[in-house]
């Protein structure tokens, strides 16, 4: 699984990152993420950063073959190629996304993090 989730952290997020915490999915996040974490929040996600999400999940990004690979999906935003292509980097199965029309064409199915907990974890949870 594959998030671009870093940046926002709301509820179902924390929930996503705590399955990855106890082992129960393997995540990654987008290295540009962490700037983003950085620019919403602060000084405070870089604790966050290295107290709890670096162990936790992995960081990956797109090479230049792949980043490019991906601004020729049609993805209109230059921050979703660059998500998409780290994803691909990673061999997701999905994108777990706030924003999961602006994925319609990745090559990996997304998903809100609601609709993935609750599609994968409603039991667990």
């Amino acid at each position: 699984m594959f998030t671009n989730i870093a940046s926002r952290i709301t509820p179902q997020c924390n929930q996503i990152f705590f399955l990855a915490r106890r082992g129960d999915i393997v995540a990654a996040v987008a290295s540009h993420s962490l700037s983003n974490g950085f620019y919403f929040y602060g000084k405070p996600f870089v604790s966050f950063l290295r107290e709890r999400l670096l162990d936790d999940v992995e960081v990956c990004c797109a090479d230049a073959h792949l980043t490019q690979w991906c601004l020729n999906l049609g993805i209109a935003d230059l921050e979703d190629a660059l998500q998409a292509g780290a994803a691909m980097s990673f061999k997701a199965q999905f994108i777990v996304s706030r924003n999961v029309r602006d994925f319609k064409h990745s090559k990996i199915p997304a998903m809100t993090p609601s609709d993935f907990l609750h599609r994968f974890f409603r039991a667990k949870l």
